[in-house]
């Protein structure tokens, strides 16, 4: 092992042995001896430095960047690239449609041609349509498949955020009633040292870790539960849970493949998603003397996001808690000074006040069959 020793050190070491083993005496700074000695250390206690950084870039715990994908060379596995955010058709996501009539009185092709473009309203994302999708003559809307211009997670997007197009047609409107979440970052260190030290497990295939890590490679993927003999003997389920909002058709197609390659034979997985439970809830807010309208209006904007990220994040086979409601309401502003719950439906039923438990395969999700939901008066 090779022990560390800094500048001040070695140049006083030096003099010693250079006093003791020599006729030189005059080791005062500015000497020709002196001056000598503290070059050499100088670039010898930089090599420490550079010893330093090779030694820890050697050992996965510690080994960063391009060290990190060297180690991974070694096990035949390459860091994840960043990925691209898409929404097929079927996920039921990117939304054309018409206020009035049919879209045939404003595109008499009856097709929403590829290469289309939606974006931000303030243009800042873009994603292109990347087929055709036609549609029936009296169709009033239809959904199209779309991919983002660019890579990586800064691409995905938030329900009702893809709300302007290129067609030219002011009547003719847009909207992703979806999130759009598949785009990803290259793989993070942590992420990919992770994958290397499981490496030697996961390489034996058909195993608990193996499918798992098949599973999260999949963009889009936060977590996965695995449940063993779901439809009997050599059969299990790989429950999908997205990042954001829920599971598309693409994600799970994805998580299938991903499996598939690696589960034995004769054994069969099978990627699902949790069951939505519905959640309509209406507040009405009694602020403190004085609040202005235009706070009242923040504030309960502020409020509906806060309800709805307390029922997206409560995870799959989790409690709705109505105290931890309440508490996610209060803590939106000091100038709510109380507030009535006036509607509490779970699955489409009006509900008990309290606290409400799901199976280990279902997830509270806003009703998506009610325009708004959440409602905050």
């Amino acid at each position: 092992m090779i022990f560390r020793k800094d500048y001040g050190t070695l140049v006083k070491k030096s003099l010693q042995n250079l006093v003791v083993r020599s006729n030189i005496t005059n080791t005062t700074v500015g000497g020709i001896a002196r001056s000598l000695i503290e070059v050499i250390n100088l670039n010898i206690s930089e090599y420490y430095d550079i010893l330093d950084i090779n030694t820890a870039m050697g050992f996965v715990s510690t080994a960063e960047g391009y060290f990190l994908d060297l180690i991974g060379d070694l096990f035949g596995m390459t860091r994840l690239l960043a990925t691209v955010s898409t929404a097929t058709s079927s996920d039921n996501t990117q939304l054309f449609y018409v206020a009035t009539g049919t879209l045939h009185d404003r595109i008499p092709t009856d097709i929403i041609p590829q290469n289309t473009q939606v974006s931000t309203e303030d243009g800042s994302i873009i994603f292109t349509v990347s087929a055709d999708a036609p549609f029936g003559i009296t169709a009033t809307q239809v959904y199209v498949s779309v991919e983002a211009t660019g890579a990586g997670s800064n691409y995905n997007v938030g329900v009702n955020t893809l709300t302007k197009h290129s067609l030219g047609l002011s009547d003719v409107f847009t909207t992703n009633e979806r999130v759009i979440i598949g785009g990803s970052d290259t793989e993070s260190d942590s992420n990919f040292r992770y994958r290397i030290i499981n490496a030697s497990l996961s390489a034996e295939k058909a195993n608990e870790t193996a499918i798992r890590l098949a599973a999260l490679s999949v963009a889009g993927v936060a977590d996965v539960k695995i449940r063993p003999y779901a439809r009997g003997i050599g059969s299990y389920d790989v429950m999908v849970i997205p990042v954001e909002g829920l599971a598309t058709q693409g994600m799970l197609n994805g998580v299938q493949s991903a499996i598939d390659s690696v589960q034995a034979f004769g054994i069969t997985g099978t990627a699902i998603k949790p069951s939505v439970v519905p959640v309509e809830i209406e507040v009405r807010l009694i602020y403190v003397n004085n609040t202005t309208d235009t706070d009242r209006t923040a504030i309960s904007e502020s409020a509906k996001t806060a309800i709805e990220k307390y029922i997206v994040n409560i995870p799959p086979g989790g409690t709705f808690i109505l105290n931890e409601l309440r508490q996610q309401i209060m803590d939106v502003s000091t100038k709510i000074l109380d507030h009535v719950i006036n509607c509490y439906y779970f699955r489409q039923e009006p509900t008990f006040m309290g606290n409400v438990s799901i199976y280990w395969d279902e997830m509270f999700y806003p009703d998506t069959s009610i325009a708004e939901a959440i409602r905050v008066l």
